[in-house]
């Protein structure tokens, strides 16, 4: 039995998102992706300057140098540049980090380094200021003489079991402070920290004193998705460096869709320790999805099992094998990252059918941000408000300069909708010449493929503008509908049906519109059915659809509307003064209630309703 430890020196660098559970708690998928965007400001200083990730932990990196002074200004440079970001107007989420930078004794074990000196640098990132780097005097004695930066002298500090020389390294003259030495009163200043980096085995877990979140998940029309750990039981141990920090990388390129929120890394870890079951992850903490994968390596290939399950219907809805080449650690954890969100936007986001009709036309094949443009431009199509229309208008444009061969006429379908988008929304003057191109383009789209969804799309539009009558739009769903159709020609035909006055087959078409979909996001699709369901008088389905959905933090405010003039109709005015408040928090109109409900004498009524309502 070999039992040679493999020690040596080295210069490790942590760096840690200050504040990390706040932000999450305030927007998931914003925090994620803008911990993804400092991220690669992250890998391009360490490229430059020589560093290599050996561990993560969600919101936080270990990184190892050759030298004292690469990792200082590697350090320096990656605040400088979240510095940059953070004083962008565009900057959504401003993202704070803590560095802590040492040199010192490790041991290196299946790729991954642990030991005092990790441990120090780990202790130094918590002592270090917000956008501030605190290093060991061992650092500090190598770089001093090499460098121009300032340092500030804060003593022998003593955090835990480690005792150390500090010194902070001032970016700005105004990081400058004076600690008590080997002093237990740095645990206040540790207390600020959301969870202290714990090494462990090479690996990063909660500290005991951590509480683990137990609440259940908030009701959303986007599903909750748990990302596990990757399965490397059947890796060698020099290929399981491959895994180190995947699940963190699949989990900030999901963050890239706008539909889907995601469980935090660090909870993940905790659940998977805490061994929580599949049912206890959707009873107890609302996760609609779980991915998971398993890698197979064989010398420069590999190939990813991946598997997503529904755990609300207790079934695999996507079971799929990626081949993937070896090239660096970084470029294989993006491009595994990237097959995972793939899965999500084709075959649960995104029907599979639609997303092929649409793009059948091209030769090259869509890449991963290809298809996250698309879901995007069809997520501001569907807000179906004024700064939906510019911000579609602006992704399509973007999507117009996508590689490979296209013609003008390739992009049809979405400049019709934008078209109508735009004229709807008095963005584009409703004038003859206008209508005239708009009806061009719909015989077009179908001149060049008569699939349901463009003859849907014709009927539909053509209606809205008043171009047709309701004879003529019932010839376009009946071509559309010869044979099965698909989410958007259903919900289209829901529309015609709708404002014809034909309550029963509108509700037919929405019902199969929302059977379609797995994910609804916005809740587009059940908003659409409950309003039908209403006008065909088939009240208690529409409250059956509704139950989970009233209590949803993104409840649309038509439903809530909707809910209010039902139960003032039914003399429940407690029900209804709720529901209405909840909508007039909402920014409730008149022509929001308008615009949803099709039949003319409902329509008035309940606006009439609710305009006399005093609650």
């Amino acid at each position: 039995m070999n039992t040679e430890v493999d020690r040596k020196i080295a210069v490790i660098l942590v760096a840690d998102v200050v504040g990390y559970s706040k932000h999450m708690e305030r927007d998931e998928n914003a925090t994620l992706k803008a911990y993804a965007e400092c991220e690669k400001l992250l890998k391009t200083c360490l490229k430059k300057y020589k560093g290599s990730i050996f561990n993560t932990a969600g919101d936080s990196a270990l990184a190892e140098f050759p030298s004292a002074v690469n990792a200082v200004e590697c350090g320096v440079a990656f605040q400088n540049d979240i510095k940059k970001r953070n004083e962008s107007d565009k900057t959504e989420v401003k993202l704070e980090f803590r560095i802590g930078i040492n040199m010192g004794d490790v041991v290196k074990k299946e790729g991954n380094l642990f030991g005092d000196g990790v441990n120090i640098a780990a202790r130094l990132e918590a002592l270090a200021q917000p956008n501030g780097i605190s290093i060991s005097k061992s650092v500090y004695d190598l770089v001093v003489p090499k460098t121009k930066m300032t340092f500030n002298d804060l003593g022998v500090q003593k955090v835990k079991q480690n005792e150390f020389h500090a010194f902070d390294i001032l970016l700005d003259p105004s990081q400058k402070r004076t600690l008590k030495t080997k002093s237990s009163s740095m645990l206040p200043i540790l207390g600020a920290v959301a969870v202290a980096l714990v090494v462990m085995v090479g690996v990063f877990y909660f500290s005991k004193s951590e509480e683990v979140t137990t609440k259940k998940g908030v009701i959303s029309s986007k599903p909750l998705v748990f990302v596990s750990s990757i399965d490397s039981s059947r890796l060698s141990d020099d290929d399981k460096k491959y895994v180190e920090g995947i699940t963190g990388n699949v989990i900030s390129s999901l963050s890239k869709s706008k539909s889907i929120r995601l469980v935090p890394t660090k909870t993940v870890q905790s659940f998977e320790k805490n061994e929580i079951s599949s049912e206890q992850l959707f009873k107890t903490h609302g996760i609609k999805f779980l991915v998971s994968s398993s890698l197979q390596i064989v010398d420069s290939d590999a190939r990813v099992n991946i598997e997503i399950s529904d755990l609300e219907k207790k079934q695999i809805v996507i079971s799929s094998i990626k081949d993937l080449k070896l090239t660096s650690i970084f470029e294989f954890q993006d491009k595994f990252g990237e097959s995972i969100l793939s899965e999500f936007l084709v075959n649960i986001l995104n029907q599979k059918g639609l997303y092929e009709s649409y793009f059948s036309w091209r030769e090259t094949p869509i890449s991963t941000q290809q298809l996250v443009q698309y879901v995007n431009f069809r997520s501001e199509m569907g807000k179906w408000t004024e700064e939906g229309f510019v911000n579609a208008s602006t992704i399509l444009s973007e999507m117009k300069k996508w590689p490979g061969p296209s013609k003008p006429e390739d992009w049809l379908v979405q400049d019709t909708w934008l078209n109508f988008y735009g004229m709807a929304k008095k963005k584009i003057p409703i004038n003859q010449d206008n209508l005239k191109k708009l009806k061009r383009e719909l015989d077009k789209t179908i001149e060049i493929k008569p699939s349901p969804e463009n003859y849907a799309s014709r009927a539909f539009l053509s209606l809205g503008m008043q171009m047709i009558n309701c004879k003529e739009a019932f010839q376009d769903l009946e071509l559309a509908h010869r044979k099965a159709g698909n989410a958007d020609s259903y919900g289209h035909a829901s529309f015609v049906y709708g404002r014809c006055g034909d309550s029963k087959k509108a509700a037919e078409n929405a019902r199969n519109a929302f059977d379609l979909l797995q994910v609804d996001t916005n809740w587009r699709a059940t908003t659409r059915l409950a309003f039908r369901l209403y006008e065909d008088n088939q009240i208690e389905e529409m409250y059956s659809l509704l139950e989970r959905v009233t209590e949803a933090v993104d409840i649309p405010v038509s439903i809530l509307a909707l809910l209010a003039y039902d139960k003032l109709k039914n003399g429940d005015e407690e029900a209804a003064k709720y529901y209405f408040s909840k909508a007039k928090a909402n920014r409730y109109s008149k022509n929001i209630l308008a615009q949803a409900i099709y039949n003319k004498d409902i329509r008035d009524d309940a606006i009439t309703t609710l305009d006399s309502f005093k609650y």
